[in-house]
């Protein structure tokens, strides 16, 4: 199976077992990276307690704003969309 994981010390474990294991990888061997790890992940903030989805999205976040920060920053770029696209329909 596939999954897309997020890139931490237990993901790179799992791909040195994968690689030096081969065919022969069983799931007793990577058990301790991915089971049970979600509550640690999710509920403790431990994000290096193990292998965990993300989907595409993960790869264009570069940082991790303030709540402020975030509106401030959905509202510039809104605001710039709106004046270049809808500049003529703008009175203000």
């Amino acid at each position: 199976n596939t999954e897309r994981v997020l890139t931490n010390a237990a993901v790179e474990r799992l791909l040195v077992k994968e690689r030096t294991l081969g065919a022969d990888l069983k799931f007793e061997d990577i058990m301790e990276e991915v089971a049970g790890v979600y509550p640690r992940i999710m509920m403790e903030g431990d994000m290096e307690a193990g292998a965990w989805s993300c989907g595409m999205v993960a790869g264009l976040i570069h940082d991790v704003p303030t709540v402020r920060q975030l509106i401030d920053r959905i509202m510039a770029e809104a605001d710039g969309l709106i004046r270049q696209r809808l500049a003529g329909v703008l009175t203000a």
